[in-house]
């Protein structure tokens, strides 16, 4: 009877532990609010940018990036993972714009393609870029990010 009162009592707190644990995890902060934006270089919509947002401060490799990929316009919807939009904070943003330099076929090469990135890095980096946004509850319209 003692042994049966103990596995009892272990599985009611194991399961207490476990709805613990998910309200947690599916908590109010998880949730996912639509974030549109363009991205602008030199007055022109910049295509093909991979536009990604970090949690400003956060310091966590773990965490999952919000991140977008800018159309032939420029504009861009943001995704976290394979869901659509990004969780309410602050972010600091870095886009990346990889091409192919004009004469890479003319070079012979047995590695992978070799690739540019047309910003020279000036926003690819969380300490070097200047972006900042602040995703709000609801559906977010970002102001266009005019790159130099």
């Amino acid at each position: 009877m003692r042994r049966r009162l103990r596995f009892v009592l272990l599985r009611s707190i194991t399961f207490a532990v476990m709805v613990g644990m998910c309200a947690l995890g599916c908590s109010g902060s998880g949730k996912l609010n639509p974030v549109t934006g363009k991205v602008m270089y030199k007055s022109q919509p910049l295509a093909g940018a991979l536009v990604t947002f970090h949690p400003k401060g956060s310091k966590d490799f773990k965490t999952e990036r919000p991140t977008g990929l800018t159309k032939e316009d420029g504009t861009f919807s943001i995704s976290t993972g394979k869901n659509e939009g990004a969780p309410e904070g602050e972010y600091v943003v870095t886009i990346i714009c990889s091409q192919t330099p004009g004469n890479a076929g003319k070079k012979i090469s047995t590695g992978g393609m070799e690739t540019v990135d047309v910003l020279k890095g000036a926003y690819s980096g969380v300490e070097n870029s200047r972006l900042l946004v602040t995703v709000k509850s609801g559906s977010n319209q970002l102001e266009p990010f005019d790159l130099k």
